[in-house]
């Protein structure tokens, strides 16, 4: 009997568009998407792939040769030249590019294109009903959101996909010897807790700082306080007053490997907030061998389960009580260390990629 050849199934071009950042870091989920794709350019290389976005976004792309990019100008905020760049422009770029599907991470859902599009929804609250219902398919980084979208916007459930994100590779266990440089560099000699995420508002500082300070007047130890995130004059007005500011300290580090390093040398990581970027410095504290405090019914929740500690949603004094538990119980701390990476390992930027390259399928049929 004669065999056949296996030829790819078809061919396609699949254009990507990605929101421009608006700060000079890239956060951890815009890192997530760039690893997840440039993993899914490799796997998929029967397939063309164009990304569009800006200049800064671009540059963190490899050069692969089923890659091309498009890279744009700032677009406007005026809501006019926004409607036109939306509804024109865009449209004609893909056109021109003769994509066959859109994978849109902006929130935003084009009306006047023909093709399929993928509509990635990180924060429901700004996106629009219309741009829900355009999209052929939504993409959502938790099951809590898919929850929300089957509630509250009557959303079949096939039409929603979960794509978990997941830690970075930079983020490893360290020996002993590779703490204590970190801890004499940063911290003193002193052990520390670490907040290693992005704060959305002053409140929020605000919030870890009372915590730390239930747990200080407690236990009335030499613990300190880091903060990887930089500091401004808003921040430094909060510190200013603050009882125990000196074992508080602001880290702006931009080389990944050092971020790495004080994650690991972390006692445990406080991540009392319930957003993406909340989720992906939990799993790379897990991954790093680093417990984590967070809250309940958050992302964080969802995903690491008792594998984590948590606190009661926005209660100060419990997430106090937590770092407090942590430090008291080293047996339960082990425990959580071990649990954790065990978590981190399930999720991992091949799984995110055969996910969404599973959705791209199911959109074209």
């Amino acid at each position: 009997m004669r065999k056949s050849l296996r030829l790819p199934l078809f061919y396609m071009n699949i254009a990507i568009y990605l929101p421009p950042s608006s700060i000079m870091e890239f956060t951890a989920f815009q890192e997530f998407i760039v690893e997840t794709s440039s993993l899914l350019f490799r796997q998929h290389s029967a397939h063309r792939f164009i990304i569009i976005t800006d200049k800064r976004y671009a540059e963190q792309f490899p050069f692969y040769s089923n890659l091309e990019t498009i890279v744009l100008n700032p677009v406007s905020k005026n809501g006019l030249l926004k409607k036109i760049w939306l509804d024109i422009k865009l449209p004609s770029i893909l056109k021109k590019a003769k994509a066959d599907l859109l994978i849109s991470f902006h929130n935003t859902c084009l009306s006047t294109v023909s093709i399929p599009q993928c509509l990635f929804i990180r924060d429901k609250e700004r996106i629009r009903k219309t741009h829900i219902n355009k999209a052929r398919l939504l993409l959502v980084p938790n099951n809590l959101m898919k929850r929300v979208l089957i509630e509250t916007n009557g959303i079949p459930e096939e039409k929603i996909t979960v794509v978990f994100p997941s830690a970075s590779k930079m983020f490893e266990p360290i020996t002993e010897e590779e703490k204590t440089t970190i801890k004499n560099t940063y911290s003193e000699g002193k052990e520390f807790f670490l907040f290693n995420s992005i704060f959305s508002s002053q409140e929020d500082l605000i919030d870890i700082l009372k915590s730390f300070s239930h747990f200080k007047k407690r236990q009335q130890s030499n613990f300190k306080l880091l903060l990887t995130t930089p500091v401004n004059s808003v921040f430094a007005k909060c510190l200013a007053g603050y009882k125990y500011r000196n074992d508080v300290k602001f880290i702006d580090v931009n080389d990944k490997h050092e971020q790495g390093l004080i994650t690991a040398s972390a006692y445990a990581v406080v991540l009392p907030f319930n957003t993406n970027e909340t989720l992906i410095a939990a799993l790379n504290s897990m991954r790093s061998g680093v417990p984590v405090i967070g809250v309940k019914n958050s992302f964080v929740n969802e995903m690491a389960e008792n594998a984590a500690v948590y606190a009661e949603m926005e209660t100060t004094k419990d997430i106090g009580e937590r770092m407090i538990q942590l430090y008291t119980d080293e047996n339960y701390r082990f425990k959580l260390i071990e649990k954790g990476k065990a978590v981190a390992a399930t999720y991992t930027d091949e799984k995110a990629a055969g996910i969404l390259w599973q959705s791209i399928l199911k959109v074209l049929g």
